[in-house]
């Protein structure tokens, strides 16, 4: 067994025990709402609006194995950017010991705003396996490869109404044409 299973293993026993734990208080509290809410203009709460700790069904969907793989060898060089962290615990979550490293593990803008991890190419687009921006970052970005420094590519990355969030799945469209041209993943 290894320590990141035996981690999964003691981190879902722990939320089990939490959820079991909080029960009660969560049968009160929707007790206690049911009481006074006005039957006309919402729907009856349940123990599950209060519970905490229970597994929601929306919290299933994780990042990808290849995703967490990256996530954690960056981590382990020291290269991570500080906005991973918001991500760490579905990074561990998702993380396999059977996934692998993608040919181009990451791209960053210079100056460090704009990361994608784990790049898959459609076409002349790049859809990022989990992209992080910090700052009010949006508009045309050079994101060069971090092992091959001289493999640019220019992309357009969307406005958010937020200083810095974190997507998974985002289709990066294709920036103007400047000459940067996809490198071969073989090399």
């Amino acid at each position: 067994m290894t320590v990141l299973t035996a981690w999964k293993a003691l981190q879902t026993l722990k939320r089990e025990e939490m959820a079991l734990a909080e029960l009660p208080v969560a049968n009160l509290a929707a007790l206690t709402a049911n009481i006074n809410r006005d039957p006309n203009k919402s729907k009856a709460f349940s123990p599950a609006d209060f519970a905490l700790f229970r597994e929601q069904e929306q919290q299933k969907a994780q990042l990808s194995p290849e995703v967490a793989a990256v996530a954690l060898a960056l981590r382990h060089e020291g290269m991570a950017p500080p906005v991973l962290l918001v991500a760490w615990r579905a990074v561990l979550a998702s993380a396999s010991e059977s996934a692998k490293v993608p040919s181009i593990r990451a791209l960053r803008s210079d100056d460090g705003r704009v990361w994608v991890l784990a790049p898959s190419w459609e076409g002349r687009n790049i859809r990022g396996g989990l992209v992080m921006t910090t700052g009010c970052a949006h508009g045309d970005f050079v994101l060069r490869d971090i092992d091959r420094s001289l493999a640019t590519y220019e992309v357009q990355v969307p406005k958010r109404p937020l200083a810095g969030w974190l997507e998974a799945g985002l289709l990066l469209v294709s920036g103007a044409t400047s000459g940067h041209e996809r490198a071969d993943a073989t090399n």
